[in-house]
């Protein structure tokens, strides 16, 4: 079985490692690539930027990190120019 997410990120986080954001926003991609549909998609970016949230609350050393974070997966929900034309 596979990690949270959040678990996921919070672990890179506290890593520090050089790279660690990158793998991340991998991490979420891949997260968000399992949802079949647009709408499953769009709702697991509601539920992990929730728990991106949550996350700041528990661990709040980990703030820029998790900002980081979050501002990818806002990056994600705005549609491309190619769909919007």
């Amino acid at each position: 079985m596979q990690p949270a997410i959040q678990q996921v990120i919070r672990a890179l986080a506290e890593d520090g490692r050089a790279g660690a954001i990158g793998i991340a926003e991998h991490a979420v991609e891949a997260y968000l690539a399992g949802s079949p549909t647009e709408g499953d998609r769009a709702l697991s970016r509601d539920i992990l930027v929730r728990d991106l949230a949550s996350l700041r609350g528990i661990a709040p050393h980990l703030a820029g990190f998790i900002g980081r974070v979050e501002t990818f997966v806002a990056t994600l929900a705005q549609p491309s120019l190619s769909r919007a034309a």
